[in-house]
């Protein structure tokens, strides 16, 4: 007979609470105002809750900037879920879920920025939360693709985590490139996305389901 797991007790959800409620107030005026701009007093002012509270939750203004970033990022994910293609290639797959991320970081483009800048340089325990978010990314991908190689879709000796690093370090490369425009275009950043994928995937894979085929304009490229 199994155990249940413990309930949360009345003080534990308290603690949720007011965490979720000073990270909505960091979220707001990150977007608001910038990352600079925002001061803990700032934080807890809008999040109405005292000085003190804020750091008993987040030890600094970065980690509550890593902490809004997981948050959303977790959200975005679980969303993409509910609609991901299983059915689709291993190109399309992971399109897909980079297109959902774009999606993400167009809405606000200079908060991205700054996310983005700062999640680097994050030591200590919130360091180690997003190091762990992002394992976890890439053991989905990595899933992604050893369902390939057992559908014959990409070669048996392929070395699955390393595609996988691979195929995120494109992704990642093509954010940057956005980024660093004034507007950010999701279905132009996956068009060129796409043309990288597709050749590391010729490379790869058997030459079945590789989703080789559609060219991308040159103008495409040419917007970032």
């Amino acid at each position: 007979m199994t155990s249940k797991p413990p309930k949360a007790t009345r003080r534990q959800k308290q603690k949720e609470k007011t965490r979720s409620i000073i990270l909505d107030a960091a979220r707001s005026l990150f977007s608001e105002i910038g990352f600079a701009d925002t001061t803990i007093r700032n934080i807890a002012k809008n999040a109405e809750v005292g000085f003190g509270t804020v750091f008993n939750h987040f030890p600094d203004k970065s980690s509550l900037l890593i902490a809004t970033l997981i948050d959303d990022l977790v959200k975005t994910q679980t969303e993409a879920m509910v609609s991901f293609p299983g059915d689709g290639s291993v190109g399309d797959k992971f399109l897909y879920l980079s297109h959902q991320f774009y999606l993400y970081y167009a809405k606000n483009p200079a908060l991205s920025r700054t996310l983005i800048k700062e999640m680097w340089f994050v030591k200590g325990e919130w360091g180690k939360i997003l190091k762990d978010q992002a394992d976890q990314y890439l053991l989905l991908i990595t899933g992604i693709i050893e369902e390939g190689k057992r559908k014959g879709e990409i070669k048996a000796e392929v070395i699955s985590g390393i595609t996988a690093a691979s195929f995120f370090s494109q992704y990642y490369s093509v954010l940057l490139m956005g980024l660093n425009e004034e507007t950010v275009n999701p279905d132009d950043l996956v068009a060129i996305l796409k043309m990288m994928i597709d050749q590391t995937i010729d490379g790869i894979g058997s030459g079945v389901g590789s989703g080789q085929g559609d060219e991308i304009e040159k103008k495409g490229l040419s917007k970032i």
